[in-house]
């Protein structure tokens, strides 16, 4: 792809983007409320569109999608989402130690755990570990696979068609955070109106949220790879929304928030090294 096509396609894709955005932070007041996330979802759509709309355009462009899957996916998809979940609860672990919140949904005791809330598929209550743990990997799936299903409006566009020019043209890790930065600054809008980091909206959007996607790019960026689909990335982002975000979001807080967004960055980039190392490992077979 020529510079002109790439600073088009990535032209479109924020316009189309922050318009929905600055359209949703002025109509709704709340932006917690149900009908400003059934804007975003549509936001969440909006990649797909345009990259679909781009490739009708530019025909030779479509041999660049990886959306053809390995045998492997099936495997990948629930690493995805074991990955996922299992950073969740490391962030709420953390806090709980260092005694800086608890959960609003988990008591756990040495031999067994008490769920008090939560839309958990196998019940509430008291449960042994085991039980327990598969209780959340069956709530994990299910979730990932229903929001991953809303979530491959972004994938199609950022691993599915993106990754790959973007590797092509700067290299593996340069390409991935680039990738993670454009990813961050599609958020620009909504991030800078208070939607994820309500206290901190500034640092939220130009340094903590750039340096959170980039990590989680190279976590993406290796499930696609290896995969040779952007599906498992689409169930990771189905599962970041759901399982990840519904266990760290229901976590009691003695401190102000910026602790527990600071735990989870640290987690993240911890995770996004692990990937890193992965992914330059020479037996990895990048097409």
């Amino acid at each position: 792809m020529s510079n002109k096509k790439l600073l088009i396609y990535c032209g479109l894709i924020f316009f189309v983007s922050w318009v929905i955005q600055i359209f949703i932070i002025l109509i709704f007041k709340d932006l917690n409320s149900l009908n400003a996330k059934l804007g975003l979802a549509v936001t969440m759509i909006s990649p797909l569109l345009v990259t679909i709309g781009f490739m009708i355009s530019n025909k030779n462009l479509r041999t660049k999608l990886l959306w053809k899957p390995k045998r492997n996916v099936f495997c990948i998809s629930l690493l995805a989402i074991v990955i996922s979940t299992i950073t969740a609860f490391i962030v709420l672990f953390v806090m709980q130690y260092l005694s800086l919140g608890h959960s609003g949904w988990f008591e756990f005791s040495s031999s067994s755990v008490a769920i008090s809330g939560g839309p958990f598929l196998l019940g509430l209550g008291q449960q042994t570990w085991i039980f327990f743990i598969f209780n959340i990997l069956i709530t994990a799936i299910v979730y990932s696979l229903l929001t991953g299903i809303i979530a491959i409006g972004e994938e199609f566009a950022w691993r599915g068609f993106l990754q790959g020019i973007l590797i092509e043209r700067y290299g593996i890790i340069k390409g991935i955070i680039f990738l993670g930065f454009l990813w961050a600054m599609w958020h620009l809008p909504i991030q800078l109106a208070g939607y994820n980091y309500p206290d901190n909206p500034v640092l939220g959007s130009l340094i903590i949220s750039p340096l959170m996607l980039i990590s989680v790019s190279f976590f993406y960026a290796w499930l696609t790879l290896k995969s040779n689909s952007f599906l498992p990335a689409a169930i990771a982002h189905g599962a970041f929304n759901t399982i990840e975000e519904g266990v760290i979001s229901n976590i009691n807080l003695e401190v102000p928030m910026l602790y527990l967004i600071s735990i989870k960055l640290v987690v993240t980039l911890l995770t996004g090294l692990v990937f890193v190392y992965l992914i330059r490992q020479k037996s990895f077979n990048i097409h």
